[in-house]
């Protein structure tokens, strides 16, 4: 965070970072309903700002860790967080519910390897004019209904699991259900069984259109260059259900330029299979000499020695 200038910041920082001035101040202001479920013997201030970029500039943030526990459950507590932002500019910050949710966000972000996320209670500090504050700090109020609230910050988001999806009702005429098939099965050990399963009433449906063409071209890219295969027999079925001979012969270049790809990895792969060949004979003859020689001098010794015995008797 940019060094701070303002004086508001260096007074209200200095006195919060002191835990007697943290525990009074959270005593007096927090709800009693919260206080309740909070041990502020475990106050713990967090060293550092944790302010994200939207801050910078315009608030000064205390970040505190502290244990909050459930009356009525027996479990153990579980550690949280107190986080007091002061909002020293002379007009209020409309746009402050948005950023307490980005910044909580954040700090989400760090304990997602955690077994829960954290508890993360907020409190704005503000001296300010106007006043009372005239803007919302509760996020759900500032869209029009609550029920778009509800599904932008409560609701979980939609999954699309195309692999829990037959591949029957994804091959429809639309462009949607067939890209969704191609991803599929881009990770299958060849995918020439599935481009071969392609309808061709449902191919030439589809490319009958600029757009419908222009997806099944990228999509034929997109395996021409991460799918498992290095046969061009995939992209020769898919052009055949082609009636457009351009687009056939779009379809087939791909297929011949993987073709040509895959004779290139296989000449590379006979000459690296060679070169290591090479380079066994090699160190095979160099042992194989080395042997010899040290026999060569190993039987020569023997001779000698032969010879000395022969002649010492």
């Amino acid at each position: 965070m940019a060094d701070i200038t303002n004086p508001h910041d260096t007074c209200f920082r200095q006195l919060m970072s002191q835990p007697e001035n943290a525990r009074s101040f959270f005593e007096r202001y927090l709800t009693p309903d919260l206080k309740d479920s909070i041990n502020l013997d475990t106050l713990a201030l967090q060293s550092g700002s944790a302010v994200t970029e939207a801050f910078q500039q315009l608030h000064t943030d205390i970040l505190y860790r502290v244990d909050f526990h459930d009356t009525n459950d027996k479990a153990a507590p579980q550690s949280g967080y107190l986080y007091t932002l002061i909002e020293h500019q002379s007009t209020p910050d409309p746009k402050m519910a948005i950023r307490l949710w980005q910044y909580k966000a954040a700090l989400l972000l760090k304990h997602v390897k955690d077994d829960y996320l954290p508890p993360i209670h907020t409190l704005v500090f503000y001296h300010g004019q106007p006043t009372p504050y005239p803007y919302t700090l509760d996020l759900r109020l500032c869209f029009r209904n609550p029920k778009e609230a509800e599904y932008t910050l409560q609701g979980p988001p939609q999954l699309i699991d195309v692999q829990q999806q037959p591949d029957q009702v994804l091959l429809t005429a639309d462009n949607a259900g067939l890209f969704s098939y191609f991803f599929k099965h881009v990770r299958d050990k060849d995918v020439y069984p599935a481009l071969q399963s392609l309808p061709e009433s449902v191919i030439q449906s589809i490319a009958e259109h600029p757009a419908g063409f222009y997806t099944l071209k990228i999509l034929m890219q997109y395996y021409q260059i991460q799918a498992n295969t290095d046969s061009s027999e995939g992209f020769k079925a898919v052009a055949d259900k082609l009636v457009s001979e351009e687009q056939q012969e779009m379809i087939m270049n791909m297929g011949e330029a993987l073709r040509q790809e895959g004779m290139q990895k296989g000449m590379q792969k006979g000459v690296q299979k060679g070169r290591h060949e090479e380079k066994h004979a090699v160190a095979a003859n160099m042992l194989k000499e080395a042997f010899d020689g040290t026999a060569d001098r190993m039987f020569g010794r023997n001779i000698r020695s032969n010879c000395r015995s022969t002649y010492t008797r």
